[in-house]
């Protein structure tokens, strides 16, 4: 039986100096299962983790998505460490800048050019404001999540954000371009961009993204594809690559540098040049250890053995988690797209749903496996065939005692 007890002792500490505990909302424990999986990591490398009561893990949070790769690449970190011994800020420009952008624009359909950040929600947030500069229209609409910053929060709004933006945010439903269309006839001249995430689980349908493509050009708005989870993972120029259709603008996070932080705004020249004009300024877009890892992530992406291992694993995974599910009777289903997977529970009930998602999280952890309720289960080039059939053995144990 797997023990817990300095995770627990550490978060107990946690919740009275960090607000809420954690630094990222889904990191924190779940509750229902709490003392019965890790909450803190002491190490990790490849696909798996140790948490700092020395159990050890495979992993499929992979960091909720960064970690494409996997843990402590070697290649990755050695650049990391080549580069610290030169420098990390200064108040001079880097050449990684320049070369980081380079390989940014040779992998991506629609980046021409390239502005770094540090965070998802930075990018989207700059996204937003170069499509309202260029077009001189205020009203964006939106599928899907784009990070906390008020731009987007807005539309839930959890306390904090002025009201006054919420006019400014419109919503469409996915795969439905009647929904977008209807909000393009209720704002005529008034929708500066789109944005959207292009896929999460669920496939576009036939023609989708190409109808929200052509309706953007017909009403003069930019679409903008948010690939901070996409990107760098369905394939090695996004989902744009994948399902062919060019954004004006795309947002760039997680897997750009295998767990370093740093994002990236891409696009087409004419779009991008606006924010010689607009601030849009960061001290910490030019740091050099995250340029440095996504250098050399961006040159191996190059490989197409890379994306190829990531179907595989995650095709391999997904099979045989719905295979161990429907052996037992269990009403779990996997779905969405091999490299960025997710389980689902089906109950009869809420309270059932919970239940089954619970003893699941519970059992597989203390198996030695590691995923995440409502989270993508994530491959890298690190989880191994070997990898896959531990996973799906143990899946298949406890779906046989569930």
């Amino acid at each position: 039986m797997r023990q817990f007890a300095k995770s627990l002792a550490l978060f107990e500490e946690a919740r009275r100096l960090i607000p809420g505990g954690s630094q990222t909302i889904n990191k924190r424990p779940n509750p229902a299962v709490l003392g019965q999986t890790p909450i803190y990591v002491e190490r990790a490398k490849g696909c798996r983790v140790w948490d700092v009561d020395g159990n050890e893990f495979i992993d499929y949070v992979q960091a909720l998505g960064p970690i494409t790769l996997g843990y402590g690449d070697p290649t990755v970190d050695a650049a990391v460490r080549e580069q610290l011994d030169k420098g990390m800020l200064s108040g001079l420009l880097y050449p990684l800048e320049v070369e980081v952008a380079r390989e940014v624009v040779d992998a991506v359909p629609c980046a021409e050019m390239v502005r770094f950040f540090k965070s998802g929600a930075e990018a989207t947030s700059a996204a937003a404001r170069i499509a309202r500069a260029l077009t001189g229209r205020e009203k964006i609409v939106h599928w899907g999540y784009h990070g906390w910053h008020d731009n987007w929060t807005v539309e839930r709004n959890d306390g904090g954000v002025p009201k006054a933006l919420a006019s400014c945010l419109l919503s469409f439903r996915y795969n439905d371009l009647d929904s977008l269309r209807a909000a393009f006839d209720a704002h005529p001249n008034d929708i500066a961009a789109v944005i959207m995430v292009a896929t999460q689980t669920t496939p576009p349908a036939t023609g989708f993204l190409q109808g929200v493509r052509q309706l953007c050009d017909a009403r003069g708005a930019l679409l903008i594809f948010d690939e901070i989870v996409t990107g760098f993972r369905l394939a090695r120029g996004g989902a744009q690559e994948f399902f062919g259709v060019t954004p004006d603008l795309a947002c760039f996070a997680k897997g750009i540098a295998n767990g370093m932080p740093l994002a990236a705004v891409v696009g087409k020249r004419e779009v991008m040049q606006i924010m010689e004009r607009l601030i849009i300024s960061t001290t910490y877009g030019g740091e050099a250890l995250s340029l440095a890892a996504a250098r050399v992530c961006l040159q191996l992406y190059r490989n197409p053995e890379v994306f190829k291992h990531l179907w595989t694993m995650g095709e391999r995974l997904m099979a045989g988690i719905n295979a161990a599910a429907q052996a037992h009777g269990v009403p779990a289903r996997c779905v969405g797209f091999a490299p960025m997977s997710l389980i689902e529970f089906h109950g009869d009930t809420p309270a059932e749903t919970d239940h089954l998602w619970n003893t699941f999280l519970r059992e597989t952890a203390q198996r030695g496996v590691l995923f995440r309720r409502g989270g993508l289960a994530f491959i890298t080039l690190a989880h191994a065939a070997e990898d896959i059939e531990q996973t799906v053995a143990v899946c298949d144990e406890v779906f046989a005692n569930m």
